[in-house]
């Protein structure tokens, strides 16, 4: 039976006695540990994601198959299952107060990488290197771009080298592709190039925003040569961390420039 005593507080320490109630209320954290409570504030934060779950299992459940079946198709870059990427939305939808109607999309994950170059100021690349590819070269990508202002020469563009030896000389096959002007929203492109069964030891693809006042979303890159995936690349940021790239190991990697900041580039959640 439970046990109500009452008393009587002197004038003044109501106030004293909430504020302690309200400290132990947030000391005071359920878990699903049997024994043990965790009370760290970062122990609170993982509980309070795993609350999380019964909720998207719940939404997940009263899908039809064909929308399940468009989770699992834009799920498919980073080979995660149809589940793991609702919840990924879902929870970063609900954790920052966005519309939980979280839809999918075969153009790009969940993040992205975020370009600028505010008044078109400066010179801003990202450069991604690969060794050993066997031609020919395939090169897909997804963009989202709003300008600024209108830029006469290239306003967003890739450009490509890629290296190889003939007859005891180094040379090179190049390839350029130009965003046409204006805004964009996310759209597709693909392009093969070089000679088939050439053995290319360096490709370094350069896209630019060079003096151009514009920012560009890019996400789903994937460079192929003849026998498969060389380099798959979708920008994922992990809870409660930047996002973290291998700038080169043995020449493959990315450069960035004038350098990875939120000056010129981030990894943002994009719809």
């Amino acid at each position: 039976m439970v046990k109500v005593q009452q008393m009587t507080l002197p004038p003044g320490y109501q106030e004293l006695l909430d504020k302690l109630l309200a400290y132990f209320d947030q000391m005071i954290y359920p878990t699903w540990a049997s024994r043990n409570f965790h009370v760290t504030r970062a122990a609170k934060a993982a509980n309070k994601e795993k609350t999380y779950i019964p909720t998207i299992a719940s939404v997940w459940a009263t899908f039809n198959p064909t929308t399940k079946a468009l989770w699992k198709s834009c799920a498919a870059f980073m080979m995660f299952s149809s589940y793991q990427y609702f919840v990924a939305k879902y929870s970063y939808a609900r954790k920052h107060g966005l519309d939980l109607a979280v839809t999918p999309t075969v153009l790009h994950q969940m993040e992205a990488l975020f370009a600028t170059n505010p008044g078109g100021a400066e010179l801003v690349q990202f450069v991604r290197d690969d060794v050993v590819l066997l031609g020919q070269i395939t090169v897909a990508f997804a963009y989202k771009k709003v300008e600024y202002s209108e830029y006469l020469g290239a306003p967003f563009n890739l450009h490509i080298d890629a290296y190889y030896f003939e007859g005891g000389e180094n040379k090179i096959d190049t390839y350029d592709w130009v965003a046409p002007s204006g805004n964009i929203d996310w759209t597709a492109v693909q392009f093969s190039f070089g000679v088939t069964s050439r053995n290319y030891f360096h490709v370094v693809c350069t896209w630019s925003l060079d003096y151009y006042d514009a920012d560009v979303y890019f996400d789903n890159l994937l460079i192929s040569d003849q026998l498969g995936p060389v380099h798959r690349q979708a920008f994922w940021v992990k809870a409660g961390k930047s996002w973290v790239w291998t700038p080169h190991y043995r020449k493959q990697g990315w450069t960035f420039l004038p350098g990875f900041t939120k000056d010129w580039f981030d990894v943002i959640y994009s719809e």
